[in-house]
């Protein structure tokens, strides 16, 4: 599964779970420590410097607990839910985790304090991507692991804190110079990027090419496929190529030249990158085996994690190609990461006072500044001393409607299943050379054909 946007099995496990036992009275709690719980390490120090903040003000302190990785925290919360010992706060994936839990009973309904003043501070694309719909509970069944059937449409079970969006590329401009790359300037156009990883790659065959997750396929497809063909095709044909009628086909001229730029990257992935996950690739980019590394917004604070100096890193937006529709690509930021208030909370006033404060300008700039990520509250740069994150913030478009935005986070046009993972799967087979690329345009044409007709 990705790390951007998704629903977790562990989450609908948990909303089974919860379902048939019931969610206990609230444990005991010190009156005056406000509990918070994660599965990011790299965010604990930035919300305990929010919670130093915020506690000094309040008389409280802010006690911050980490269970990693994801199974482990969900893990985790199904436990604390049926002895009584869930905290105050919960960090929720936004767009799935939140709502089953809250579908569960384990988190509160946080609609009527989410007022439009306190929404309209969020980043553009925020407040819509954290939206849930009526389409969206319908579609999710009566089957207990998905069913949102107790929910209400509109309402917000968390408090977004962290956004993002992927197609974010970070470079070692350290590798980059030693190569003879000019990185005064990051590469403008998709050939320009091509023809600097090429000239890493020709100096150093083992360590100069690129990597992403790609043993999780959907990171070649969503974080840098899809914003490519976006730029390339332009909005309207590339939601096209999606939608039941395929128009255009993915076998069309138009989309097998998209297929053809992706091509180009074949030779310039690193050694091994199909048997690489999410962190290992990071890693693999910290530890220097790699000169380029695709992700998103959210990378940054791992690749720190990591141990890599952020002074070390050039980052950019997935380029536009020549020819395109669009020659720059700017993104609508989408919710990853919300606080949620548990059902167990002996604390609920103080936590949602934690929360506001972690989404003012105050306590989104603090925690930016710690976490070295970007908060959902729309800050200006000039409260990030950092020049990466005021790099990160400025890949943002300014506004919902900004000519040439593109919405990651949007699958509409897609049909419903697994065609994203098909597609994903079937875009690795040129990373592999398995497949040819007229082959895989028949293909994804075919499997969209089906995906469709299976709905009828």
């Amino acid at each position: 599964m990705r790390r951007f946007l998704r629903i977790t099995a562990a989450a609908s496990s948990l909303a089974v779970f919860a379902a048939l036992t019931g969610c206990s009275a609230g444990g005991e709690t010190d009156d005056n420590t406000l509990t918070i719980w994660t599965w990011k390490q790299s965010q604990v120090a930035a919300l305990e410097a929010v919670g130093e903040a915020w506690g000094a003000e309040n008389d409280m302190t802010v006690e911050v607990s980490v269970y990693t990785p994801d199974d482990t925290y969900s893990t985790r919360i199904q436990s604390a839910a049926q002895s009584g010992g869930l905290p105050d706060i919960l960090s929720l994936h936004s767009q799935g985790e939140d709502w089953q839990l809250a579908q569960a009973g384990i988190i509160d309904d946080l609609s009527d304090h989410f007022d439009s003043e306190w929404q309209d501070s969020f980043l553009p694309g925020v407040i819509a991507g954290m939206n849930l719909s009526a389409e969206q509970i319908e579609n999710s069944g009566d089957d207990p692991t998905t069913t949102l059937k107790d929910l209400e449409a509109g309402h917000f079970y968390s408090i977004p804190y962290l956004a993002g969006t992927p197609g974010v590329v970070f470079a070692r401009t350290s590798m980059l110079e030693a190569a003879g790359v000019d990185t005064s300037a990051p590469p403008q156009t998709w050939q320009e990027w091509v023809a600097a990883m090429e000239t890493t790659v020709a100096a150093d065959p083992t360590n100069g090419g690129l990597v992403t997750g790609l043993q999780v396929p959907e990171t070649g497809y969503f974080w840098l496929y899809r914003p490519m063909a976006y730029a390339y095709l332009g909005a309207d044909a590339f939601y096209g190529r999606q939608g039941e009628s395929q128009d255009p086909a993915w076998n069309s001229p138009e989309s097998i030249a998209t297929l053809e730029l992706y091509d180009e990257l074949t030779d310039l992935w690193s050694p091994g990158v199909l048997a690489l996950g999410i962190d290992q690739a990071d890693q693999a980019f910290a530890a220097g085996q790699a000169a380029w590394d695709v992700g998103g917004t959210f990378t940054l604070s791992s690749l720190t994690t990591f141990g890599l100096d952020a002074d070390d890193i050039m980052v950019f937006p997935v380029p536009a190609a020549e020819g395109g529709a669009v020659d720059t690509v700017s993104y609508q930021a989408s919710p990853l990461i919300g606080a949620s208030i548990t059902s167990q909370s002996t604390h609920k006033e103080e936590a949602l006072s934690f929360i506001e404060y972690l989404t003012s300008d105050a306590g989104a700039a603090l925690f930016a500044r710690t976490a070295l990520d970007l908060p959902a509250t729309a800050i200006s740069t000039e409260e990030l001393t950092d020049p990466l994150l005021q790099q990160l913030v400025g890949l943002i478009a300014e506004n919902e409607d900004a000519e040439g935005a593109f919405a990651p986070n949007d699958f509409s046009a897609d049909p419903a299943g697994t065609i994203g993972t098909e597609t994903a799967v079937a875009l690795t087979e040129l990373v592999a050379r398995s497949s040819s690329i007229d082959g895989v345009a028949e293909s994804l044409a075919a499997k969209y054909v089906a995906a469709w007709d299976s709905l009828k």
